[in-house]
């Protein structure tokens, strides 16, 4: 008692190595924790193609190695033809209804240590020597960005080829982006954040009592996390976090930090646009979902945009979903407009940040002191703008093109949409949701809707 685990190795006893592989697991325990994961077993072809890519194109063969599961039966290549006699029948009975593996163990002749040696085995037995190994479906943005054209730089050429001048705001976001934003929600002026965390701190168990045993919360953007675990400790029934993030960064912090304080929670986080996500973590598959966009960035979107948005995450929660949405109320420019340009500076440098990403990432010489920060409320669209200024006729580069300015021409960078109650009750019932409940705060007023799909 009060010893630590140990395990027989070919050396006697020896004490567990936390990071050594895991061994003498079967087919279904090693699908089942790629499942918890979020993730899945490779295919053969798949376990080739991962391997063949290291230098050498092979495995070293030493102690402590596994002989990986995949996702393959072991059945005959296409095209394959057994021979007669004993070996053919032996082929095409004995080895029947095992599941291939690939690797090389301590245990193995080193002739079948190579890239492509098939081993199989019954996926319900256990093996001294069966190990696992990740797989992982790439996202549409993990696509985008291994292509030469990276769709960051073609919005960026676009935008600021157009007349008048723009940029995405979703651009605003890596590491640097995301703790300027925070920054920015810990500021006196900036009230959605403090508003819409009271909001929820009232109604979490309103909004708890709504959702199923065994659920799974999606959150569409990962930052600091504040909202999220005022939702996770009112819903104890909640199985699965899945934080959808552009930001590597950001998700896996966030991530991190979830995991450290809730120990029981599964977190299957997914690096990807969450504009154009089509598909959960696997760990949240086959499960009630209820989806979490706080933060009013929903106003991001320009009206027949969130409609589209709307649309896209009701087909990615799927029937049955809910979607619970934090919405800014329209309200006096005296109260919005220093919301958006504060005293000390960190919305200015949040705007600017997406031009240190274009010299940073894509080879851009934009001089950022040449630009102002300008947030103006636009009554006709019910929306803040926000505008980088150029101060002086001037020209930048960016991808062998010249992107001229004259004086007090501005780059439109971002719009927040304030939309009355009903009208953004109207914009999701357009989108095919209807609204479970709504809550709306005290002044400044910040809404708060259950979606019903």
């Amino acid at each position: 008692e009060g010893a630590p685990w140990s395990s027989m190795t070919l050396a006697g006893p020896q004490p567990v190595a936390l990071e050594a592989p895991v061994g003498h697991v079967s087919y279904y325990e090693a699908a089942a924790f790629a499942l918890w994961t979020g993730r899945r077993l490779p295919t053969e072809a798949e376990w080739e193609a991962a391997v063949g890519s290291h230098k050498g194109q092979a495995l070293r063969q030493t102690f402590g190695e596994a002989w990986q599961w995949t996702a393959s039966p072991y059945v005959a290549y296409p095209g394959f033809k057994p021979g007669g006699a004993a070996l053919g029948e032996y082929n095409g009975k004995f080895m029947i209804n095992q599941m291939a593996l690939r690797g090389g163990a301590a245990g193995t002749a080193p002739g079948h240590t190579r890239l492509s040696y098939r081993n199989f085995f019954h996926p319900a037995k256990r093996w001294a020597f069966t190990g696992v190994r990740l797989a992982d479906d790439m996202s549409p943005l993990d696509r985008e960005t291994a292509t030469p054209a990276s769709t960051f730089l073609e919005d960026a050429v676009t935008g600021l080829t157009d007349h008048p001048k723009t940029l995405p705001a979703k651009y605003f976001y890596d590491a640097e982006g995301s703790r300027l934003f925070e920054a920015i929600c810990d500021l006196p002026e900036y009230y959605p954040t403090r508003t819409e965390t009271a909001l929820l701190r009232r109604i979490a168990p309103e909004i708890a009592a709504r959702v199923m045993e065994g659920a799974v919360l999606v959150e569409f953007g990962s930052g600091a996390s504040t909202k999220t675990r005022i939702l996770l400790d009112a819903m104890p029934q909640v199985a699965v976090y899945a934080p959808i993030d552009i930001s590597e960064t950001a998700v896996e912090e966030a991530s991190t930090a979830i995991r450290r304080d809730y120990p029981g929670l599964i977190v299957a986080p997914l690096v990807d646009d969450f504009t154009r996500a089509f598909r959960l973590p696997a760990a949240a598959r086959g499960r009630p979902v209820t989806g979490f966009f706080p933060g009013s960035t929903i106003g991001n979107f320009a009206p027949a945009d969130a409609e589209i948005f709307l649309r896209g995450a009701h087909t990615l929660l799927g029937e049955g979903a809910m979607f619970v949405v934090g919405v800014d109320i329209a309200k006096s420019a005296d109260v919005l407009v220093p919301a958006y340009d504060d005293a000390q500076g960190v919305t200015a440098a949040f705007n600017k940040n997406v031009l240190a990403r274009i010299n940073s990432e894509l080879g851009g010489d934009f001089d950022l002191p040449a630009f102002d920060h300008r947030a103006v409320w636009n009554p006709d669209e019910s929306r803040m703008e926000m505008h980088l200024v150029s101060q002086v006729d001037q020209v930048a580069h960016l991808a062998g093109r010249e992107i001229a300015f004259t004086a007090g021409e501005t780059i439109h960078t971002e719009n927040s949409y304030k939309y009355a109650a009903n009208a953004f009750a109207e914009l999701a019932h357009r989108a095919g949701w209807k609204v479970a409940a709504r809550w709306i705060s005290d002044s400044p007023s910040f809404g708060v809707f259950a979606l019903a799909g």
